[in-house]
């Protein structure tokens, strides 16, 4: 018997757990007096769903700007005005701020009217000035960000321009250094082989003079008579 009451207990409180969870979806959703199933043509018992409701499945479960400027039940009110967010700025779980909590009326219930007096003199900013005013502090961050980047860069440039400057003057000193060395070298190479060469000539002609002077000596022994051998022996 206890359980079977423990079981009726707790499918009654169910549906008002899952319409409390709805009702966090939407500002003050909770907040509004006397009534547990807001998206319901009963407020307590819920049942059947009222236009509010059935703009809220419209709107996937979410509260969009939209639906926040919505008028569900057609009393004048929006829903935003009704609820406490005349602005639409509330977010699920992301922001979830009202402007006010007490004095909240039924956005799906003609009859029950919020006070105007609560948005009175509440300047709502524009999303349209909100973007631009996102999109400009991110273009300013963007460009400094880009002069920082051009900064360096051109810190980071100058060093290598004069690394690039010594190694192009230590590139020219070295090939000039091996330049003035091959000439040297061959300016040499060139003395030694001149010496070289004039040595050698020298020795042919040395030679050369001693094989004529050999060969005059034997011709000269060879066309003497042998009356004149015999004179030249005695």
């Amino acid at each position: 018997m206890h359980a079977f009451l423990g079981l009726i207990a707790a499918l009654a409180v169910s549906p008002v757990s899952g319409y409390s969870m709805y009702a966090m979806r939407v500002p003050n959703g909770d907040k509004v007096r006397g009534v547990t199933a807001l998206g319901h043509l009963d407020p307590v018992l819920a049942g059947p769903m009222n236009e509010f409701g059935m703009d809220m499945i419209d709107a996937d479960f979410h509260w969009t700007r939209d639906f926040c400027m919505k008028d569900s039940d057609g009393d004048g009110q929006t829903n935003g005005q009704e609820l406490g967010d005349p602005c639409c700025e509330f977010v699920y779980r992301k922001n979830p701020v009202v402007r006010w909590t007490k004095g909240v009326s039924h956005p799906g219930d003609a009859t029950f009217k919020s006070d105007p007096k609560l948005w009175e003199g509440v300047v709502c900013e524009e999303p349209a000035a909100k973007s631009a005013n996102v999109s400009t502090e991110q273009i300013k961050a963007q460009v400094a960000a880009t002069e920082a980047a051009e900064t360096v860069t051109e810190d980071t440039e100058e060093p290598l321009e004069v690394s690039s400057h010594k190694t192009e003057g230590a590139n020219e000193t070295a090939q000039e250094e091996v330049a003035a060395t091959v000439k040297e070298t061959a300016n040499g190479a060139a003395s030694e082989f001149y010496l070289s060469s004039l040595l050698s000539v020298a020795a042919v002609l040395g030679l050369l003079g001693f094989v004529v002077v050999r060969m005059r000596r034997r011709r000269g022994q060879w066309t003497l008579l042998p009356q004149q051998q015999g004179q030249r022996t005695q």
